[in-house]
């Protein structure tokens, strides 16, 4: 059977990434439950920014990752019921919750550092065998997208017609 997203071409350009990001989840998954580790790839940009800024509020870690409050939020509990972060009310505004990695969360970093590489350099020889410039091209449709939403192009396409 042919692939009929990929015959959609560019009007399936969403669709296609995220098919793309889930594989690469379900793989890095795999990778994780081999090695009976657990942890969800969902995960990684709100362990690795706690990891590296230590203690951040859920607007900031949302602002810092770029991705909604909610979605933080949904994330934020998951990894509470994990046990990898904690949160703790903001001294300066009590309405903020500050996020930050439990000594458990610690752990899961220190053990995770080497795979995380390994899945990184992986990443990199792909990239480099099917789509050498793929990254660079990535931070350039997010920069032109910064400059002018997909809405707007729409709006200007649909005011041509």
């Amino acid at each position: 059977m042919r692939d009929y997203i990929r015959q959609r071409g560019a009007a399936a350009f969403g669709t296609r990434l995220r098919r793309l990001s889930e594989r690469l989840d379900r793989e890095v998954q795999a990778i994780y439950r081999e090695r009976a580790i657990a942890f969800e790839p969902r995960w990684f940009p709100i362990v690795t920014a706690l990891h590296a800024h230590r203690t951040l509020s859920v607007g900031d870690l949302a602002e810092l990752i770029g991705v909604t409050h909610a979605a933080v939020s949904q994330l934020r509990a998951e990894l509470v019921a994990a046990g990898l972060v904690r949160t703790k009310p903001d001294r300066a505004d009590q309405r903020r919750l500050l996020v930050e990695l439990t000594a458990d969360g610690k752990r899961m970093v220190a053990r995770l550092g080497p795979l995380w590489a390994a899945i990184t350099q992986a990443t990199l020889l792909l990239c480099a065998e099917a789509a050498p410039d793929l990254l660079a091209d990535i931070d350039r449709i997010e920069s032109a997208l910064n400059a002018r939403s997909l809405k707007s192009r729409v709006d200007t396409a649909l005011g041509a017609q």
